[in-house]
This record gives C-alpha cells, structure tokens and sequence, in this order.
C-alpha cells in the first residue's frame, strides 16, 4: 500500500512513552470531538483536543489493526495528526464493493488520520480540525 500523507499540527514526546484517544463525542451542536492523550516531555502528560466541524464520517480501530501505517517510515515520529492525501480509507483501503462510493467522488472531502500508540481514528472531513491542547484532569 502506497500512502502519500502530510504531518500536521505539533511533534510530541514519544519515545516509549504511550498515547491514546480517551475520548470522542459527536454531535450535531458541535460536530466530532477527539481527544487524546500524549507527553509533551517525559515529564508532562497533556491532552489534544482535534474538533471536526463538518465531516462526513469516522472509524475507529486499534493500532494493531493498523499494521500496515506503521511499517512506513512517515508514520515513525511524534505526530499525532495526518492528513491522507493518497492510498488511505477514502482511496478504498477497504476493498468491498460499494464502500464510500459518495465519499471518494467528493474531492473537497479530506481524510485526516488520528494516530496513538493505541486507538486511532480515521476522519473524513470537509476542514482540517481545529486543534487544541488542554490539561488532563487526574
């Protein structure tokens, strides 16, 4: 599989040091809200906020199951965010007939990957997210 992706938003602390999605609401008031937890040092633990205003749907998968993201070198730093520009879900990873037929013709329409040592989320979105990061509560 051939990806072609872009890092956004900022590098984080990653080495040994696990991350995960914590927490992700949907609704039609304020659309998807993603949230995360990384180390900004190895002493800081911190939280990303990614909000998607206007999307048209998600999936949700372990990292495991992800296997073939982590063997290409682009995925190997301390990004969180991605944007797929080429070979990701929206450019039928899933080989199923008739899966995302509306979303792939919609060229507006752009994938954004989520990624953490555990659960990741796959965004298909009209906007990049607005990215926020906030203090984890204990």
């Amino acid at each position: 599989m051939e990806m072609t992706i872009e890092n956004m938003g900022s590098e984080y602390y990653s080495h040994r040091m696990e991350s995960d999605i914590i927490d992700f609401k949907w609704t039609s008031e304020f659309g998807l809200k993603v949230t995360i937890s990384t180390w900004r040092s190895i002493e800081q633990q911190i939280g990303i906020e990614y909000l998607f205003s206007d999307f048209n749907g998600f999936q949700f998968l372990d990292e495991g199951d992800l296997l073939g993201y982590w063997k290409m070198p682009n995925f190997r730093n301390g990004y969180h965010l991605y944007r797929i520009i080429k070979g990701g879900w929206k450019s039928r990873q899933i080989t199923q007939n008739g899966i995302l037929d509306v979303s792939s013709a919609i060229n507006e329409l752009k994938e954004y990957f989520i990624a953490t040592t555990n659960g990741c989320l796959t965004v298909l979105a009209y906007e990049k997210p607005l990215i926020s990061e906030i203090e984890l509560k204990d």
